[in-house]
């Protein structure tokens, strides 16, 4: 009685590396997931595989969110793990699906617009996700994000629509541009 969340644990580790041989089984491979990884490892590592078989990313996904819902993993968290996992693989028009699956998803957006700029996206990919920011509490992050992917003509747009002029003198020290200078 004393050891039941021990118990409890050790029997959803010994469930989880069930559910991680079978992945490996089904998709007949060992990247899907990977021998005894965490839990978000493995939700990550079932979504990256999705750049290395693309036929299959539907039913990894699916399985990813199976797996998810099965441990009980925070939405917030899953949403996360989505967002960082199609990023870093590569998968940019899965991302842009998942935002546009929900009006406005459980963790924001500005994750979204953090993980094109980190992932040197162009300017057109990363304003389709800042331009969906449209809440006037998201200013202060808009103005942050332009500054951070270098759209300096926007940040500065974005410094006057806030009306500080601390932004606006900062956009000025950091862009080198004089067609930003003269504005």
């Amino acid at each position: 009685k004393d050891c039941a969340f021990q118990k409890t644990c050790t029997d959803e580790q010994i469930a989880l590396i069930a559910d991680q041989e079978q992945l490996r089984r089904s998709y007949g491979s060992m990247e899907v997931a990977p021998p005894s990884s965490s839990l978000t490892s493995t939700i990550m590592s079932i979504l990256k595989y999705g750049a290395a078989d693309p036929r299959s990313a539907h039913r990894l996904q699916a399985d990813a969110d199976r797996i998810a819902k099965k441990y009980k993993v925070p939405e917030k968290r899953q949403w996360h793990v989505k967002v960082r996992a199609l990023s870093e693989s590569g998968q940019w028009a899965q991302l842009r699906n998942l935002l546009d699956m929900r009006a406005k998803p459980p963790i924001g957006i500005k994750p979204f617009a953090v993980a094109a700029i980190k992932g040197r996206q162009g300017q057109v990919e990363i304003m389709h996700y800042i331009s969906r920011m449209t809440d006037k509490s998201d200013g202060e992050d808009r103005y942050d994000l332009f500054c951070e992917a270098g759209m300096w003509k926007k940040a500065l747009e974005e410094s006057v629509r806030l009306g500080d002029g601390r932004k606006v003198a900062n956009v000025r020290s950091m862009c080198n541009s004089q067609d930003i200078q003269r504005l």
